[in-house]
């Protein structure tokens, strides 16, 4: 659906989508593949990438909380809980494929795997299904985005916040 809002509104609305967008493609795609080519050297990129990560998405999640109660418009209070939604989505996942990915590349040989195995396991079992869940996440972030351009609300956001009632 489609609302009359102002261009403030919708910069606003559009801040956590930016937020988290920035997140996923510039922090777990870019820093990841820099990580990737330096880890010979140095595995400062591979440090950093979790804590840029939970700094990103902690702050997401803390403006969609404070959106509830000191936000005044509507349409921006939709977009903000819809991007800290997808906030908590995304940690959640990050935490659970990050810990067996760990567990399967550092402690795969003390629970009986072959290196092989455990580097087998964590890319395949770890971080496959994060790579596939973080590119669906980054077509719905844009999608979102998009539509806070337009003025409309994702029927996402409006299951999550629905509209105030009149009395």
């Amino acid at each position: 659906m489609s609302y009359q809002v102002s261009t403030a509104e919708i910069k606003r609305a559009q801040h956590l989508h930016s937020v988290l967008l920035f997140d996923f493609i510039v922090v777990h795609v870019f820093v990841f593949i820099l990580a990737l080519s330096l880890i010979k050297n140095t595995y400062i990129p591979l440090i950093l990438m979790p804590v840029f990560s939970f700094l990103a998405l902690s702050y997401v999640m803390v403006r969609a909380k404070q959106a509830l109660t000191r936000e005044p418009s509507w349409f921006v209070r939709c977009h903000m809980v819809l991007a800290g939604r997808r906030a908590r989505l995304f940690l959640a996942l990050f935490i659970v494929t990050g810990a067996f990915t760990a567990v399967m590349l550092w402690g795969g040989a003390m629970l009986g795997f072959s290196p092989i195995a455990s580097k087998a396991l964590a890319i395949g079992v770890g971080q496959l299904p994060f790579m596939a869940s973080m590119l669906a996440l980054i077509i719905m972030e844009f999608d979102a985005e998009i539509q806070c351009k337009k003025g409309n609300i994702p029927s996402a956001a409006l299951a999550l916040h629905p509209a105030p009632r009149e009395n």
